[in-house]
């Protein structure tokens, strides 16, 4: 079941040791690609899949994480608003949908309500997959729709110019459109995660934004 993201618990590392006028100083993570190391068991964030959903689905929005024993029975479950991945040592559906009692005969880990999606003719929706130690960070960046993260193992923390979001193993949380972050591989394991992006499909997924402004920095 859903381990929700507390959002009043305090994350603290010891892997960030320097802080300067809100942002983290360390080192960049790789830049999300296809086919990344990651996909080959090594360092990296994967762009696993873009897929267009259809125009059949209806507000308020789920994302649905079930895994399952296959790939050949995750990619038989998918259906028009699912992608079906081998990532973390299993095979994961990732499923965005209106209905909160259909789990596509895997088994159920978490789902998320997600934030009103911006005013598009067409969506899509954008799978990441992420093996990153700690001490690493992402570039700072926005994207033209939702974003929700499930932790797989490890740490994460998420900096924006309001507040920080501290994450653990079995956190899952969504983000509404536009929001600038920068994403932080906190604790003393590397980060295993998957992440959506639903977005307009008429405009890129995401943006990067630089310098960018001041962020709360995660502690």
């Amino acid at each position: 079941m859903m381990n929700r993201l507390n959002v009043g618990r305090v994350g603290y590392t010891a892997v960030f040791v320097m802080l300067m006028h809100g942002s983290a100083l360390a080192e960049l993570e790789p830049s999300c690609v296809a086919n990344s190391p990651e996909r080959h068991g090594g360092i990296g964030c994967s762009l696993v899949e873009t897929k267009p959903l259809p125009d059949t689905l209806k507000e308020p929005l789920f994302w649905h994480i079930d895994r399952f024993d296959s790939g050949e029975s995750a990619r038989a479950a998918a259906g028009s608003a699912g992608v079906a991945l081998e990532a973390h040592g299993t095979w994961w559906l990732l499923t965005i949908e209106s209905r909160l009692d259909t789990h596509h005969g895997g088994q159920h880990v978490a789902q998320v309500e997600l934030p009103p999606l911006p005013p598009a003719s067409k969506y899509s929706m954008l799978v990441y997959s992420a093996y990153i130690p700690p001490g690493l960070t992402s570039r700072i960046h926005l994207h033209s729709g939702i974003e929700a993260f499930f932790v797989v193992d490890g740490e994460q923390c998420l900096e924006t110019v309001d507040r920080d979001y501290p994450m653990h193993k079995g956190d899952i949380l969504a983000l509404p459109t536009g929001v600038t972050m920068r994403l932080v591989a906190t604790g003393s394991i590397p980060r295993k995660a998957l992440a959506v992006v639903v977005f307009d499909a008429a405009q890129p997924p995401t943006t990067r934004v630089e310098p960018g402004p001041a962020l709360v920095s995660c502690r």
